[in-house]
Protein backbone atom coordinates (compact mmCIF):
# COMPACT_ATOMS: atom_id res chain seq x y z
CA UNK A 1 0.00 0.00 0.00
CA UNK A 2 1.12 3.40 -0.68
CA UNK A 3 1.31 5.61 1.81
CA UNK A 4 0.92 9.42 1.83
CA UNK A 5 1.95 12.51 3.89
CA UNK A 6 -0.08 15.14 3.97
CA UNK A 7 0.94 18.27 4.50
CA UNK A 8 -0.69 21.42 6.19
CA UNK A 9 0.09 24.84 6.45
CA UNK A 10 -1.44 28.00 7.59
CA UNK A 11 -0.24 31.55 8.99
CA UNK A 12 -2.63 31.21 11.57
CA UNK A 13 -2.18 28.08 14.69
CA UNK A 14 -6.01 28.47 15.04
CA UNK A 15 -6.44 27.26 11.70
CA UNK A 16 -3.44 24.73 11.28
CA UNK A 17 -4.81 23.38 14.62
CA UNK A 18 -8.54 22.82 12.89
CA UNK A 19 -7.05 21.43 9.94
CA UNK A 20 -4.76 19.08 11.60
CA UNK A 21 -8.12 18.03 13.54
CA UNK A 22 -10.08 17.62 10.38
CA UNK A 23 -7.69 15.19 8.32
CA UNK A 24 -6.58 13.13 11.34
CA UNK A 25 -7.30 9.78 10.50
CA UNK A 26 -7.97 10.22 6.76
CA UNK A 27 -3.99 9.63 6.00
CA UNK A 28 -1.69 8.15 8.25
CA UNK A 29 0.97 10.91 8.55
CA UNK A 30 0.14 14.27 8.48
CA UNK A 31 3.23 16.94 8.55
CA UNK A 32 2.74 20.31 10.17
CA UNK A 33 4.05 23.14 8.57
CA UNK A 34 5.11 25.36 12.13
CA UNK A 35 7.56 27.85 9.93
CA UNK A 36 4.21 28.81 7.85
CA UNK A 37 2.90 30.39 10.96
CA UNK A 38 3.23 33.83 11.86
CA UNK A 39 3.73 33.22 15.70
CA UNK A 40 5.75 30.22 16.49
CA UNK A 41 3.37 28.19 18.39
CA UNK A 42 3.04 23.91 18.82
CA UNK A 43 -0.98 23.12 17.40
CA UNK A 44 -2.61 20.58 19.94
CA UNK A 45 -3.30 17.48 18.16
CA UNK A 46 -5.89 14.76 17.89
CA UNK A 47 -4.99 11.60 19.65
CA UNK A 48 -5.46 7.64 18.46
CA UNK A 49 -7.10 8.18 14.85
CA UNK A 50 -4.54 6.41 13.17
CA UNK A 51 -2.37 9.51 12.09
CA UNK A 52 1.09 9.86 12.81
CA UNK A 53 2.04 13.91 13.04
CA UNK A 54 5.63 14.97 11.82
CA UNK A 55 6.33 18.19 13.01
CA UNK A 56 8.44 20.54 10.13
CA UNK A 57 10.08 24.00 10.55
CA UNK A 58 11.59 24.69 8.06
CA UNK A 59 14.38 27.22 7.81
CA UNK A 60 15.01 29.74 5.01
CA UNK A 61 18.25 27.90 4.42
CA UNK A 62 16.26 24.96 3.37
CA UNK A 63 13.18 26.90 1.48
CA UNK A 64 11.52 27.01 3.91
CA UNK A 65 9.97 30.43 5.96
CA UNK A 66 11.60 30.45 9.46
CA UNK A 67 13.36 33.43 10.09
CA UNK A 68 14.22 33.24 13.73
CA UNK A 69 17.22 32.22 16.21
CA UNK A 70 18.35 28.42 15.08
CA UNK A 71 17.88 27.86 18.92
CA UNK A 72 14.78 28.46 19.19
CA UNK A 73 13.51 26.68 15.98
CA UNK A 74 15.10 23.74 17.56
CA UNK A 75 13.24 24.44 20.60
CA UNK A 76 10.04 24.58 19.02
CA UNK A 77 10.47 21.02 17.52
CA UNK A 78 11.50 19.59 21.08
CA UNK A 79 8.06 21.24 22.52
CA UNK A 80 6.15 19.28 19.32
CA UNK A 81 7.70 15.89 20.02
CA UNK A 82 6.83 16.61 23.87
CA UNK A 83 3.22 17.26 23.07
CA UNK A 84 2.72 14.10 20.82
CA UNK A 85 4.21 14.13 17.52
CA UNK A 86 5.43 11.18 16.69
CA UNK A 87 8.22 12.77 14.05
CA UNK A 88 10.32 15.86 13.90
CA UNK A 89 12.08 16.99 10.67
CA UNK A 90 15.78 17.83 11.24
CA UNK A 91 17.73 19.24 8.46
CA UNK A 92 21.14 17.60 7.31
CA UNK A 93 23.65 20.29 8.59
CA UNK A 94 21.96 20.32 11.74
CA UNK A 95 24.77 18.54 14.02
CA UNK A 96 23.24 18.63 17.59
CA UNK A 97 19.69 17.50 17.30
CA UNK A 98 17.43 18.90 20.36
CA UNK A 99 16.52 16.79 23.46
CA UNK A 100 13.83 14.17 21.96
CA UNK A 101 11.55 11.79 23.92
CA UNK A 102 13.42 8.45 23.26
CA UNK A 103 10.12 7.14 20.70
CA UNK A 104 10.49 10.12 18.92
CA UNK A 105 11.22 9.16 15.30
CA UNK A 106 13.44 11.59 12.73
CA UNK A 107 13.32 12.34 9.33
CA UNK A 108 16.32 13.76 7.87
CA UNK A 109 15.74 15.77 4.99
CA UNK A 110 17.94 17.93 2.65
CA UNK A 111 17.08 19.93 -0.16
CA UNK A 112 19.04 21.35 -3.13
CA UNK A 113 17.63 24.14 -5.17
CA UNK A 114 20.66 24.33 -7.74
CA UNK A 115 21.61 21.47 -10.14
CA UNK A 116 21.45 18.18 -9.85
CA UNK A 117 24.25 17.01 -7.42
CA UNK A 118 26.50 15.03 -9.80
CA UNK A 119 27.07 12.21 -6.93
CA UNK A 120 23.60 11.11 -5.64
CA UNK A 121 24.85 7.88 -3.85
CA UNK A 122 27.28 10.27 -1.55
CA UNK A 123 24.73 12.66 -0.91
CA UNK A 124 22.54 10.23 0.09
CA UNK A 125 24.68 8.29 1.91
CA UNK A 126 26.10 11.47 3.92
CA UNK A 127 22.25 11.90 4.88
CA UNK A 128 22.22 8.57 5.98
CA UNK A 129 25.24 9.22 8.30
CA UNK A 130 23.61 12.20 9.95
CA UNK A 131 21.04 9.83 11.36
CA UNK A 132 17.33 9.47 10.99
CA UNK A 133 14.40 7.13 10.62
CA UNK A 134 13.51 8.25 7.19
CA UNK A 135 15.64 9.80 5.15
CA UNK A 136 14.01 12.91 2.13
CA UNK A 137 16.27 13.73 -0.13
CA UNK A 138 14.06 16.79 -2.30
CA UNK A 139 16.29 17.82 -5.82
CA UNK A 140 15.35 20.51 -8.18
CA UNK A 141 14.74 19.00 -11.60
CA UNK A 142 14.89 21.86 -14.33
CA UNK A 143 15.08 19.46 -17.32
CA UNK A 144 13.83 15.56 -18.44
CA UNK A 145 17.31 14.72 -18.35
CA UNK A 146 17.65 15.62 -15.27
CA UNK A 147 14.22 13.66 -13.98
CA UNK A 148 15.55 10.85 -15.89
CA UNK A 149 18.84 10.39 -14.07
CA UNK A 150 16.82 11.18 -10.96
CA UNK A 151 14.68 8.35 -11.42
CA UNK A 152 17.78 5.87 -12.69
CA UNK A 153 19.14 6.42 -9.32
CA UNK A 154 15.96 5.66 -8.00
CA UNK A 155 15.73 2.57 -8.96
CA UNK A 156 18.99 1.49 -8.01
CA UNK A 157 17.93 1.98 -4.14
CA UNK A 158 17.64 -0.69 -1.89
CA UNK A 159 14.97 -1.41 0.76
CA UNK A 160 16.85 -1.37 3.70
CA UNK A 161 16.97 2.43 4.42
CA UNK A 162 13.42 4.48 4.34
CA UNK A 163 13.38 6.95 2.63
CA UNK A 164 11.64 9.69 0.67
CA UNK A 165 12.88 11.14 -2.64
CA UNK A 166 12.00 13.76 -4.88
CA UNK A 167 11.90 15.80 -7.30
CA UNK A 168 11.08 19.33 -7.58
CA UNK A 169 9.29 21.69 -9.72
CA UNK A 170 6.87 20.68 -12.27
CA UNK A 171 9.02 18.67 -14.14
CA UNK A 172 9.76 16.74 -11.20
CA UNK A 173 6.59 15.50 -10.83
CA UNK A 174 6.92 12.97 -12.14
CA UNK A 175 9.22 11.28 -9.60
CA UNK A 176 6.74 12.00 -6.96
CA UNK A 177 4.09 10.22 -9.08
CA UNK A 178 6.88 7.08 -9.73
CA UNK A 179 8.52 7.27 -6.50
CA UNK A 180 5.20 5.45 -4.66
CA UNK A 181 5.98 2.55 -6.80
CA UNK A 182 9.84 2.72 -6.11
CA UNK A 183 9.91 2.55 -2.64
CA UNK A 184 9.45 5.92 -0.62
CA UNK A 185 8.04 5.47 2.35
CA UNK A 186 5.55 7.97 1.98
CA UNK A 187 4.41 10.31 -0.65
CA UNK A 188 4.00 14.09 0.14
CA UNK A 189 0.24 15.24 -1.03
CA UNK A 190 -1.68 18.72 -0.48
CA UNK A 191 -4.92 19.84 1.07
CA UNK A 192 -5.61 21.20 -2.06
CA UNK A 193 -4.50 23.30 -5.34
CA UNK A 194 -4.44 26.38 -3.50
CA UNK A 195 -2.44 24.67 -0.69
CA UNK A 196 0.66 23.47 -2.29
CA UNK A 197 3.73 23.42 -0.27
CA UNK A 198 6.05 22.86 -3.02
CA UNK A 199 5.58 23.17 -6.99
CA UNK A 200 4.48 19.54 -8.72
CA UNK A 201 2.82 18.55 -5.56
CA UNK A 202 -0.38 16.37 -5.72
CA UNK A 203 -3.70 16.88 -3.86
CA UNK A 204 -5.04 14.11 -1.45
CA UNK A 205 -7.97 14.38 -3.83
CA UNK A 206 -6.24 13.25 -6.80
CA UNK A 207 -3.70 10.80 -4.88
CA UNK A 208 -6.64 8.91 -3.49
CA UNK A 209 -9.28 9.32 -6.14
CA UNK A 210 -7.86 9.82 -8.78
CA UNK A 211 -4.83 7.73 -8.59
CA UNK A 212 -6.28 5.89 -6.15
CA UNK A 213 -2.32 5.50 -4.47
CA UNK A 214 -3.33 3.96 -1.12
CA UNK A 215 -4.90 1.22 -2.88
CA UNK A 216 -1.78 -0.12 -5.02
CA UNK A 217 0.26 -3.47 -3.11
CA UNK A 218 2.44 -4.02 -6.37
CA UNK A 219 3.23 -1.90 -9.32
CA UNK A 220 0.38 -1.44 -11.95
CA UNK A 221 0.56 -1.23 -15.62
CA UNK A 222 1.73 2.63 -16.25
CA UNK A 223 0.18 4.59 -18.77
CA UNK A 224 0.37 8.74 -19.47
CA UNK A 225 0.67 11.73 -21.63
CA UNK A 226 3.64 13.13 -22.75
CA UNK A 227 3.54 16.84 -23.18
CA UNK A 228 4.64 20.23 -23.14
CA UNK A 229 2.34 21.38 -20.63
CA UNK A 230 -0.22 18.75 -19.42
CA UNK A 231 -1.02 20.23 -16.15
CA UNK A 232 -4.54 20.90 -17.58
CA UNK A 233 -4.85 17.97 -19.72
CA UNK A 234 -7.94 15.65 -18.41
CA UNK A 235 -6.57 12.96 -20.57
CA UNK A 236 -5.05 11.24 -16.50
CA UNK A 237 -8.95 11.89 -15.07
CA UNK A 238 -10.62 10.13 -18.20
CA UNK A 239 -8.01 7.37 -18.31
CA UNK A 240 -7.57 6.61 -15.00
CA UNK A 241 -11.79 6.26 -14.59
CA UNK A 242 -11.95 4.45 -17.06
CA UNK A 243 -9.30 1.82 -15.75
CA UNK A 244 -10.81 1.96 -12.69
CA UNK A 245 -14.72 1.31 -14.14
CA UNK A 246 -13.17 -1.69 -16.37
CA UNK A 247 -11.51 -2.73 -12.76
CA UNK A 248 -8.08 -3.18 -14.51
CA UNK A 249 -4.41 -2.85 -13.07
CA UNK A 250 -3.28 0.39 -14.54
CA UNK A 251 -2.80 4.11 -14.07
CA UNK A 252 -2.11 7.00 -15.73
CA UNK A 253 0.13 9.44 -15.23
CA UNK A 254 0.52 12.94 -16.59
CA UNK A 255 4.24 13.51 -17.69
CA UNK A 256 5.74 17.17 -18.58
CA UNK A 257 8.39 16.83 -21.25
CA UNK A 258 11.30 18.88 -22.68
CA UNK A 259 12.76 16.12 -24.47
CA UNK A 260 10.57 12.99 -25.89
CA UNK A 261 13.84 11.11 -27.04
CA UNK A 262 15.70 11.33 -23.48
CA UNK A 263 12.28 9.88 -22.02
CA UNK A 264 11.55 6.99 -24.07
CA UNK A 265 15.10 5.81 -24.36
CA UNK A 266 14.59 6.17 -20.20
CA UNK A 267 11.49 3.60 -20.88
CA UNK A 268 12.94 1.16 -22.79
CA UNK A 269 15.11 0.48 -20.32
CA UNK A 270 13.14 0.83 -16.95
CA UNK A 271 12.47 -2.28 -14.67
CA UNK A 272 8.63 0.11 -14.21
CA UNK A 273 6.03 -1.83 -16.54
CA UNK A 274 5.54 1.06 -18.54
CA UNK A 275 2.98 0.25 -21.03
CA UNK A 276 1.54 2.94 -23.05
CA UNK A 277 1.44 6.54 -23.49
CA UNK A 278 -1.09 9.26 -25.05
CA UNK A 279 1.14 11.81 -27.35
CA UNK A 280 0.28 15.33 -27.72
CA UNK A 281 1.42 18.71 -28.40
CA UNK A 282 4.19 19.58 -29.12
CA UNK A 283 5.65 15.87 -29.59
CA UNK A 284 3.53 13.84 -32.11
CA UNK A 285 5.84 14.36 -34.91
CA UNK A 286 9.07 14.08 -33.28
CA UNK A 287 8.04 10.42 -31.36
CA UNK A 288 6.89 9.10 -34.84
CA UNK A 289 10.26 9.55 -35.71
CA UNK A 290 11.39 8.03 -32.59
CA UNK A 291 9.23 4.44 -32.87
CA UNK A 292 10.37 1.92 -34.75
CA UNK A 293 7.04 0.63 -35.76
CA UNK A 294 4.21 2.90 -36.50
CA UNK A 295 0.72 2.49 -37.99
CA UNK A 296 -0.05 5.86 -38.43
CA UNK A 297 -1.43 7.16 -42.28
CA UNK A 298 0.48 10.50 -41.39
CA UNK A 299 4.64 10.98 -39.21
CA UNK A 300 2.99 12.07 -36.38
CA UNK A 301 1.70 9.55 -33.65
CA UNK A 302 -0.87 10.18 -30.50
CA UNK A 303 -0.55 6.99 -29.36
CA UNK A 304 2.11 4.47 -28.32
CA UNK A 305 1.60 0.97 -27.04
CA UNK A 306 3.79 -1.63 -25.93
CA UNK A 307 3.16 -5.32 -27.45
CA UNK A 308 5.08 -8.09 -26.72
CA UNK A 309 7.99 -5.82 -25.59
CA UNK A 310 7.94 -3.63 -28.40
CA UNK A 311 6.84 -0.01 -28.81
CA UNK A 312 4.63 0.83 -31.71
CA UNK A 313 3.22 4.28 -32.32
CA UNK A 314 -0.73 4.87 -33.19
CA UNK A 315 -2.74 7.82 -34.36
CA UNK A 316 -6.27 7.22 -32.91
CA UNK A 317 -6.73 11.50 -34.42
CA UNK A 318 -7.03 10.32 -37.66
CA UNK A 319 -10.41 8.20 -37.10
CA UNK A 320 -11.61 10.08 -34.12
CA UNK A 321 -11.54 13.77 -36.52
CA UNK A 322 -13.18 11.79 -38.96
CA UNK A 323 -15.89 10.42 -37.18
CA UNK A 324 -17.91 13.00 -36.17
CA UNK A 325 -16.83 15.20 -39.65
CA UNK A 326 -18.41 12.64 -41.87
CA UNK A 327 -21.64 12.08 -39.33
CA UNK A 328 -22.36 15.77 -40.45
CA UNK A 329 -21.67 15.89 -43.96
CA UNK A 330 -20.35 13.91 -47.42
CA UNK A 331 -16.56 15.34 -47.69
CA UNK A 332 -16.45 14.13 -51.28
CA UNK A 333 -16.16 17.52 -53.72
CA UNK A 334 -15.81 19.87 -50.40
CA UNK A 335 -13.13 22.55 -49.71
CA UNK A 336 -11.47 23.30 -46.48
CA UNK A 337 -9.59 25.66 -44.92
CA UNK A 338 -7.21 23.92 -41.56
CA UNK A 339 -5.83 27.00 -39.74
CA UNK A 340 -2.54 25.90 -38.01
CA UNK A 341 0.48 23.55 -39.29
CA UNK A 342 1.30 22.01 -36.04
CA UNK A 343 0.93 18.18 -34.91
CA UNK A 344 -2.59 17.75 -35.39
CA UNK A 345 -2.71 19.74 -38.69
CA UNK A 346 -0.37 16.51 -40.33
CA UNK A 347 -3.07 14.02 -39.22
CA UNK A 348 -6.42 16.92 -40.22
CA UNK A 349 -5.04 17.77 -43.51
CA UNK A 350 -4.11 13.50 -44.39
CA UNK A 351 -7.87 13.14 -43.35
CA UNK A 352 -9.19 15.78 -45.58
CA UNK A 353 -6.98 14.66 -48.31
CA UNK A 354 -8.08 11.03 -48.21
CA UNK A 355 -11.97 11.86 -48.31
CA UNK A 356 -11.05 13.92 -51.75
CA UNK A 357 -11.44 17.51 -49.74
CA UNK A 358 -10.11 20.43 -51.73
CA UNK A 359 -7.77 21.92 -48.48
CA UNK A 360 -5.80 25.09 -47.73
CA UNK A 361 -3.14 25.76 -44.68
CA UNK A 362 -3.76 29.20 -42.90
CA UNK A 363 -0.28 29.73 -40.63
CA UNK A 364 0.87 32.88 -39.78
CA UNK A 365 5.01 32.20 -40.54
CA UNK A 366 4.64 32.04 -44.24
CA UNK A 367 8.42 30.13 -44.44
CA UNK A 368 6.45 27.61 -42.22
CA UNK A 369 3.18 27.07 -44.00
CA UNK A 370 4.61 26.77 -47.45
CA UNK A 371 6.69 24.20 -46.17
CA UNK A 372 3.78 21.83 -44.22
CA UNK A 373 1.60 22.65 -47.61
CA UNK A 374 4.16 21.31 -49.66
CA UNK A 375 4.22 18.19 -47.96
CA UNK A 376 0.83 17.53 -48.84
CA UNK A 377 0.65 19.58 -52.63
CA UNK A 378 -2.16 21.66 -50.65
CA UNK A 379 -2.85 25.48 -50.62
CA UNK A 380 -1.24 27.73 -48.40
CA UNK A 381 -2.21 30.98 -47.01
CA UNK A 382 -1.58 33.60 -43.83
CA UNK A 383 -4.22 34.24 -41.81
CA UNK A 384 -3.43 38.06 -42.79
CA UNK A 385 -4.71 36.74 -46.06
CA UNK A 386 -8.29 35.62 -44.52
CA UNK A 387 -11.09 36.00 -44.98
CA UNK A 388 -11.83 33.17 -47.30
CA UNK A 389 -14.76 31.17 -48.09
CA UNK A 390 -14.69 27.32 -47.63
CA UNK A 391 -17.31 24.90 -46.96
CA UNK A 392 -15.38 23.46 -43.99
CA UNK A 393 -13.13 25.36 -41.82
CA UNK A 394 -11.16 23.41 -38.97
CA UNK A 395 -9.17 24.72 -36.44
CA UNK A 396 -6.22 22.99 -35.40
CA UNK A 397 -4.48 25.68 -33.58
CA UNK A 398 -4.72 25.56 -29.53
CA UNK A 399 -6.05 29.46 -29.64
CA UNK A 400 -9.06 30.15 -27.27
CA UNK A 401 -8.32 26.75 -25.36
CA UNK A 402 -8.64 27.34 -21.21
CA UNK A 403 -7.40 29.44 -19.65
CA UNK A 404 -7.42 32.17 -22.63
CA UNK A 405 -10.94 31.22 -23.08
CA UNK A 406 -11.80 34.51 -24.93
CA UNK A 407 -9.65 34.40 -27.83
CA UNK A 408 -10.34 33.18 -31.13
CA UNK A 409 -8.28 32.48 -33.80
CA UNK A 410 -11.15 34.09 -36.40
CA UNK A 411 -12.65 36.97 -35.98
CA UNK A 412 -16.18 37.82 -36.67
CA UNK A 413 -16.33 38.56 -40.08
CA UNK A 414 -13.98 35.89 -41.40
CA UNK A 415 -16.88 33.24 -41.13
CA UNK A 416 -17.48 32.34 -44.59
CA UNK A 417 -18.31 28.56 -44.01
CA UNK A 418 -20.96 25.80 -43.78
CA UNK A 419 -19.18 24.06 -40.85
CA UNK A 420 -16.75 25.21 -38.42
CA UNK A 421 -14.49 22.68 -36.43
CA UNK A 422 -12.59 23.74 -33.55
CA UNK A 423 -10.24 21.08 -32.19
CA UNK A 424 -10.08 22.99 -28.67
CA UNK A 425 -12.17 20.54 -25.92
CA UNK A 426 -11.82 22.59 -22.95
CA UNK A 427 -13.67 24.51 -22.94
CA UNK A 428 -16.43 22.25 -25.06
CA UNK A 429 -18.04 25.64 -26.34
CA UNK A 430 -14.94 27.89 -27.43
CA UNK A 431 -15.41 31.74 -28.32
CA UNK A 432 -14.50 30.71 -32.46
CA UNK A 433 -17.74 28.38 -31.96
CA UNK A 434 -19.94 30.50 -30.36
CA UNK A 435 -18.63 33.42 -33.52
CA UNK A 436 -19.84 30.88 -36.00
CA UNK A 437 -22.85 29.64 -33.98
CA UNK A 438 -24.19 33.20 -34.18
CA UNK A 439 -23.81 33.68 -37.99
CA UNK A 440 -25.70 30.53 -38.37
CA UNK A 441 -22.96 28.49 -39.31
CA UNK A 442 -23.11 24.50 -38.37
CA UNK A 443 -20.22 24.09 -35.65
CA UNK A 444 -18.31 20.52 -34.28
CA UNK A 445 -16.95 21.08 -31.04
CA UNK A 446 -13.72 19.28 -30.17
CA UNK A 447 -15.43 17.09 -27.95
CA UNK A 448 -16.14 15.17 -30.46
CA UNK A 449 -12.92 14.31 -31.94
CA UNK A 450 -11.34 14.07 -28.12
CA UNK A 451 -13.43 11.79 -26.67
CA UNK A 452 -13.49 9.46 -30.11
CA UNK A 453 -9.29 9.49 -30.00
CA UNK A 454 -9.50 8.41 -26.12
CA UNK A 455 -11.84 5.83 -26.73
CA UNK A 456 -9.76 4.51 -29.55
CA UNK A 457 -7.09 4.82 -27.51
CA UNK A 458 -8.20 2.86 -24.45
CA UNK A 459 -9.53 0.39 -26.31
CA UNK A 460 -5.67 0.03 -28.03
CA UNK A 461 -4.50 -0.28 -24.15
CA UNK A 462 -7.01 -2.59 -22.97
CA UNK A 463 -8.90 -4.30 -25.84
CA UNK A 464 -12.45 -3.04 -24.20
CA UNK A 465 -14.60 -0.63 -25.91
CA UNK A 466 -14.82 2.53 -23.23
CA UNK A 467 -18.55 4.39 -22.20
CA UNK A 468 -18.38 7.33 -24.42
CA UNK A 469 -21.03 9.28 -22.95
CA UNK A 470 -19.76 8.78 -19.49
CA UNK A 471 -16.37 10.50 -21.02
CA UNK A 472 -18.55 13.27 -22.31
CA UNK A 473 -19.81 13.92 -18.38
CA UNK A 474 -16.36 13.81 -16.74
CA UNK A 475 -15.12 16.26 -19.21
CA UNK A 476 -18.16 18.57 -18.87
CA UNK A 477 -17.62 18.45 -15.23
CA UNK A 478 -14.48 19.36 -14.85
CA UNK A 479 -13.90 22.04 -17.60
Amino acid sequence: MMKLCLSLADSSADVLESKLARYAGQVPYIEARLDYLSEPKVPALSRDLGTEFIATCRPVREGGYYQGEEKDRLALLQEAAQSGFAWVDLEHDVEEAPFLPAQTRIVRSHHCFDDLPDDLPALFESLKKAGGDVIKLALSIGTTRELTSLLKWMESLGSETSSVVLGMEDLGQPSRLLGAFLGNFWTYVAEDEDSKVAPGQLTLEQAVNQYQLPRWKSRPCIYGVLGNPVAHSLSPLIHNQLFQTQQLDKIYLPFLLDDAKIWLDYVQQSPLPFSGFSVTLPFKTEVAKLIEHTESPVDSVNTLVKRDSVWEGLNTDYDGFLQALQSRLTLKGKTALVLGNGGVAHTVVRALLDQDVEVTVVGRNPDKVSRFAQLYGCRNLLFSDLPVPAHICVNTTPVGQYPSTEDSPLKEGQMDFDLVYDLVYSPENTRLLDLAGSQGVETISGMEMFVEQAALQSKAWTGLSPDREMMRELIRENS
